[in-house]
């Protein structure tokens, strides 16, 4: 038995996949090798050794930048930062664990010089998904940031002004009554009546703009029984004050 290259053990069989893990593999090795030979093939394809020979670190990045930001000549390596990025680096990752299963020299560190090895192992790869972690751990901070400055926003109490009071003009105004003003003595409990009835209704307008508890239709309604009521008492005085001054002829032709 031949000996075997520690990091190859280490790399290629430390774990066996199951059959579903290798289906995914299979699955982002068929999508990557249409777009690196720009053919399509039938998703039971199993790829020849020339054609995953095809397969170049640069091909790897081009598609993986397709991937980030949909544009694969990004260069992120060289200061090219996409917005937004599509991709995390755990994705990358797996993309990149997916192809190597299925390259011929899966246990070999890239050689640039002779373009021998494992591409997925290459140097510009690996650098590639580091770039992207660190963008994604400084929006991640950024993102972190910016909710512990929202919560100390939303904590700090509000300063509310004092509602303004509403000045309602005093109660102790002349009342105009709509009667004649010549209103004899006799005829002060009816009037008084009404002056009571106006001063409820005042109240009613003061409680009203006070606390709003009763609706405008109800107002109205109650407004509408004072003047009925009003309208009674002043009834009552045209009927009273015949009477009235009839008794008082009487008693002066009776007196002479």
């Amino acid at each position: 038995m031949s000996a075997s290259n520690p990091a190859t053990d280490e790399d290629v069989s430390a774990k066996t996949p199951k059959a579903s893990q290798i289906n995914r593999y299979q699955r982002v090795l068929h999508e990557f090798m249409e777009s690196n030979l720009s053919r399509a093939f039938p998703l039971n394809y199993r790829f020849t050794e020339e054609e995953l020979s095809t397969v170049t670190p640069e091909s790897i990045m081009k598609w993986m930048n397709k991937k980030i930001c949909g544009d694969e000549n990004t260069d992120m390596l060289h200061g090219d930062i996409p917005t937004p990025v599509r991709c995390s680096h755990h994705v990358l990752d797996f993309y990149k664990k997916s192809i190597s299963y299925f390259m011929p020299n899966k246990g070999q560190v890239w050689d640039p010089d002779t373009k021998r090895g494992n591409p997925t192992r290459s140097k510009d790869i690996n650098n590639l998904i580091k770039k992207v972690k660190e963008i994604g751990d400084t929006a991640e901070g950024e993102q972190k940031k910016r909710k512990r400055e929202s919560i100390s926003t939303e904590a700090t109490p509000l300063t509310i002004p004092p509602v303004p009071q509403l000045t309602l003009p005093s109660a102790q105004s002349t009342i105009t009554v709509p009667l004649d003003t010549t209103v004899p003595i006799h005829n002060a409990v009816p009037v008084q009546n009404i002056l009571r009835r106006l001063v409820a209704q005042n109240t009613q307008f003061i409680e009203l703009f006070g606390t709003f508890s009763e609706t405008m239709k109800q107002f109205q309604t109650n407004l509408r029984i004072n003047n009925q009521q009003i309208l009674a008492e002043i009834n009552a005085l045209g009927s009273v004050a015949p009477q009235e001054n009839a008794k008082t002829g009487n008693d002066l032709g009776t007196s002479v």
